[in-house]
């Protein structure tokens, strides 16, 4: 079990079996994601979890899935030394803020980020959707978490109008601030927004409301180049 502050910046809450419990559920919904792309996790042999935190989730699916070869990066550099000195099973990285990681280029099947783009302002979501188009191989999969139709239910009505003639929110949390960095608070999109920004980079192959609890799925692949 991570150390509490550990946990607490995955899930702004100290309850140990909480954290358990959303890990598992949400390794369970990753592994239900592919099915809609006609594809299902043991057909993927290198997979990364962009963002994964003190591996709250890969520490469930890299037990489940043996013959596959996971990797684990965060801008976290105490969670990933702690999943270094614990989880031995995934391969650990130390990411900066901004592109590129140390991955080559089409290094993974599936790559996936849970909670992560509900989390960026909007220069660090379009720089990254293209480094993950760069590491991802053509045909493999992205998985992407979004605030999307679900959560924006919870904002009030001015709010609400904002999201529709933006399209996208970002604002800074008090209940956070001097925890994570100035860029990393909260994000919400519109369905159209969110399917605009990841098509300039993928094929988008599945918008799921509500995916994953009280954010959205968006499901993408990697095209062939032209001619190749």
């Amino acid at each position: 079990m991570p150390p509490a502050l550990l946990r607490y910046r995955v899930s702004e809450d100290l309850d140990p079996a909480l954290f358990l419990a959303v890990g598992e559920r949400t390794s369970q919904d990753i592994q239900a994601a592919p099915l809609q792309a006609n594809s299902q996790l043991l057909d993927f042999h290198s997979i990364l979890d962009f963002g994964c935190g003190c591996g709250r989730t890969l520490t469930w699916l890299a037990r489940q899935f043996p013959d596959a070869k996971f990797y684990g990066t965060d801008v976290d550099r105490e969670a990933i030394d702690w999943c270094r000195s614990h989880l031995p099973l995934v391969e650990w990285q130390v990411n900066t803020a901004l592109p590129p990681l140390a991955y080559g280029q089409s290094a993974f099947d599936l790559v996936y980020g849970i909670s992560v783009f509900t989390h960026l302002d909007a220069d660090h979501q379009e720089r990254w959707l293209a480094e993950l188009a760069r590491i991802l191989r053509p045909g493999g999969i992205l998985l992407l978490t979004v605030h999307g139709e679900v959560a924006r239910r919870q904002l009030d009505a001015n709010w609400q109008q904002r999201l529709n003639r933006e399209g996208f929110l970002f604002e800074k949390s008090t209940k956070l601030r001097g925890i994570v960095p100035e860029w990393y608070h909260t994000a919400v999109h519109t369905r159209k927004y969110a399917v605009s920004e990841v098509a300039a980079y993928f094929r988008v192959l599945a918008y799921l409301a509500g995916g994953m609890g009280d954010q959205d799925v968006l499901i993408a692949q990697r095209e062939a180049a032209s001619g190749s």
